[in-house]
């Protein structure tokens, strides 16, 4: 008995502190990619051998952060920048908004990429392709391609969302000429293809077909899904029930338009939530005839409460001169930006929990060495932290955490070197969600109990005016 627990305790610490990392390197544009294996410092990479127009997608190893392939949903290439064997996939693929890679749950080896059509009309709907990264001596092949998910027509808007029990995952889509959420859930046993159907907001549709076009995203805690459209209205803001795939409760955010080719265009285009799940960022491209600059735009969506939302609009950025297209959550719980063809740089916000100015954009962000993004990232699931959950470089090394006891079951008692003055301790699940807190502690000592988390591994941190300083991992296990 003690053997398998000491057993399972290594898997939760193997998975839980190299669970984070299939997000790390990324490749878009014109074979421009990121590497945020050293130390969640990105590294500017050039030998993608991609053409990523707009929705891309690259996962690397859970563990290792190894790159292991990447796509823009018309071709697959492995982690030598060479075409997998049968590797091209929709046709006209390489300019739809999101395609996704989702590792399938309890396989180490086995992959799903899903794909959607163009503008609602080109008529491939949604479908997948099986990658085995067992084939070709380990490089990776397509044991299936073009399977259809959900026929047309449909919009280009395909994103991951965590399931409640930390280990399957809801694919969350949306049908075209229709208010439509198409829900898929994956399991062991693959991708069900009856949705959970949620209809509520605007129907997707217009005669042009553009307002297929634009991101869809979930909030890192799963609780919250957000989507732009070409079509008024522009924005809206979701609840989401990870545990039944439900998508509820509109809150609708409207944006003035950005050109009046369409009539009533809003050249809204990428969008992504901040990794507290507090705010909300959504990027609109230039239109010179209309008047209209690009821009990036932030919703404090903390209160749930429609005008409170819409009054909090800041514009943190805008331009004359360029477009602002994918906005992506990185590892490094920075928001990077999408610019237009022939522009070499990513745009950053620094600090997007925080509001207004204070999140610090910089439109010269990330270099790309003569390389661009074009319109399309990174598109996987966002979490709030992934290496940051325990990061060496924002801790005060003087200060250290015991635990007695550490597994436990029930209760442990956690002492530091250093008495605290009105410090918090948070308790994170293996995705940087809260699950549970403890504010105003003062001295030397904390008692914890479990209450209702379930077992597994969690990381304890202690914040002191703001700054964390301290943060280890904790093991809650069943009598």
């Amino acid at each position: 008995m003690k053997k398998n627990l000491l057993l399972a305790i290594f898997v939760l610490l193997l998975n839980l502190s190299y669970g984070q990392n299939e997000a790390n390197i990324w490749y878009f544009g014109n074979g421009a990619g990121l590497d945020f294996n050293n130390g969640c410092t990105p590294t500017v990479l050039t030998d993608g051998a991609i053409n990523g127009f707009e929705g891309c997608a690259t996962i690397s190893d859970k563990r290792s952060g190894q790159l292991l392939f990447y796509t823009n949903s018309a071709f697959v290439w492995n982690r030598n920048h060479n075409l997998m064997p049968n590797g091209n996939l929709i046709t006209n693929g390489n300019t739809i908004s999101q395609v996704t890679i989702v590792q399938k749950p309890g396989f180490d080896l086995v992959y799903y990429i899903v794909t959607s059509e163009v503008q609602g009309f080109s008529g491939q709907g949604y479908r997948f392709h099986e990658v085995d990264m067992s084939l070709n001596a380990g490089l990776g092949g397509l044991t299936f391609k073009d399977s259809l998910l959900y026929p047309t027509p449909v919009t280009e808007k395909i994103i991951p969302i965590r399931h409640a029990n930390g280990t399957d995952i809801w694919l969350v889509g949306h049908r075209y000429n229709s208010n439509q959420f198409l829900s898929f859930l994956l399991t062991s046993s693959g991708i069900n293809t009856t949705p959970v159907i949620s209809a509520l907001g605007k129907v997707h549709f217009d005669n042009s077909f553009t307002d297929a076009v634009g991101e869809m995203k979930a909030s890192p805690n799963a609780s919250k899904l957000a989507l732009v459209t070409l079509v008024k209205p522009n924005i809206e803001l979701f609840d989401f029930d990870n545990s039944t795939g439900q998508v509820s409760n509109l809150i609708t955010i409207p944006e003035a338009g950005a050109y009046d080719s369409l009539g009533n265009a809003s050249g809204l285009y990428g969008l992504s939530f901040s990794p507290d799940n507090s705010k909300l960022y959504v990027s609109q491209w230039l239109s010179p005839s209309a008047g209209v600059l690009a821009k990036i735009i932030q919703f404090d969506i903390s209160s749930n409460d429609s005008a409170l939302i819409n009054n909090s609009r800041v514009y943190v950025f805008t331009s004359s001169t360029k477009n602002l297209y994918s906005l992506k959550l990185a590892p490094d719980r920075k928001i990077y930006v999408g610019q237009n063809q022939s522009n070499p740089y990513l745009g950053v916000i620094n600090y997007p929990d925080s509001s207004g100015s204070n999140c610090d954009y910089t439109d010269l962000g990330i270099y790309l060495n003569g390389k661009f993004s074009s319109w399309g990232l990174n598109n996987l699931m966002e979490y709030g932290d992934y290496c940051n959950i325990v990061s060496n470089h924002e801790k005060i090394e003087d200060y250290k955490l015991t635990f007695s006891p550490n597994p436990f079951s029930a209760q442990t008692l956690i002492e530091t070197n250093i008495p605290l003055n009105n410090a918090t301790l948070t308790i994170l699940n293996s995705i940087g969600q809260t699950v549970a807190q403890i504010k105003n502690i003062n001295g030397q000592t904390i008692s914890f109990s479990r209450g209702d988390l379930a077992s597994g591994l969690y990381f304890a941190k202690l914040t002191e005016d703001s700054k964390t300083v301290a943060i280890t991992e904790i093991i809650i296990v069943d009598n």
